[in-house]
């Protein structure tokens, strides 16, 4: 892994980087790479496309977490999957607490792997299907899940009242269409799209933000 690369771009976004978590973020990456041939947890096999398309873009929203959540909070990953972005939420926001959901047990015993190689204390790893879950959020947020008109029934039921759904998109036009079928479907929400930018990333991202979803 190029240090400069992830160092450089973390900075981009405006985060302040040390060396504790160039070295926890390289610990995390020694995992993905050497568990991704058997658990499929990425596509991408180089190790710099891995921290320019997933740590980065995880990182990319960052502000938008400052905005939305404060200390103490307690944010729900849900499809946790290789911990994007929740594994690297938690590193660089140690006054949270985060929840990695994900039900297939392979990834989240490799979750499980990832917190304690890297010392994570402000993270667990919940091995349930969102259908299952009996507890509610400050914030909940996913990246590569399902359409929010998907899981929207489950998800509302995780969120705390008026707690913010973060939700990790591509273009904002896609954005816009998934939110027309929500609505579609008789839902009511505040949104908000945030413009993400990953560094070394030439592709579109946003940020939706929902609150007060209810039907």
């Amino acid at each position: 892994m190029d240090k400069e690369l992830l160092s450089s771009g973390l900075e981009r976004i405006g985060i302040s980087v040390s060396d504790e978590l160039i070295d926890r973020m390289r610990l995390y990456l020694d995992e993905i790479l050497l568990f991704n041939p058997s658990l499929k947890l990425v596509g991408d096999k180089d190790p710099d496309e891995i921290v320019i398309r997933h740590i980065l873009d995880s990182a990319a929203a960052y502000p938008v977490f400052i905005d939305n959540t404060e200390a103490s909070s307690v944010i729900a990953d849900m499809g946790s999957g290789a911990g994007f972005p929740g594994v690297v939420l938690s590193m660089l926001f140690p006054d949270r607490h985060f929840v990695l959901i994900e039900r297939m047990q392979r990834r989240s015993r490799f979750l499980k792997g990832v917190l304690v190689r890297t010392g994570l204390k402000n993270a667990e790893v919940c091995d349930y299907d969102i259908k299952e879950a009996e507890r509610s959020f400050d914030a909940v947020t996913c990246r590569a899940f399902h359409p929010i008109y998907d899981v929207a029934e489950d998800v509302v039921n995780l969120l705390k009242e008026n707690a913010p759904l973060l939700l990790y998109k591509g273009q904002r036009n896609s954005a816009l269409s998934e939110l027309d079928v929500l609505r579609g479907e008789g839902w009511n929400f505040d949104d908000e799209i945030v413009k993400l930018k990953v560094p070394y990333l030439d592709e579109a991202r946003t940020m939706v933000v929902l609150r007060n979803l209810m039907k």
